[in-house]
């Protein structure tokens, strides 16, 4: 998502942006690999959602 406008009576153009990674997880350990039994050997991790604003300005 984003938003443009001007700024200081419309001397600097800004551009604010919104961007969202991985939206719907919440961050855990997932298993890779398991022992013939069913239990798990190794692990990985899943990142959690994550969220970037950005600004942008032009003089």
């Amino acid at each position: 998502m984003s938003y443009r406008t001007r700024l200081f009576r419309d001397k600097i153009a800004a551009t604010f942006q919104l961007n969202g990674r991985n939206l719907q997880e919440s961050g855990r350990l997932q298993a890779t690999n398991a022992y013939p039994d069913g239990t798990p050997w190794t692990f990985r991790i899943v990142d959690p959602r994550q969220f970037i604003l950005t600004a942008t300005f032009e003089l």
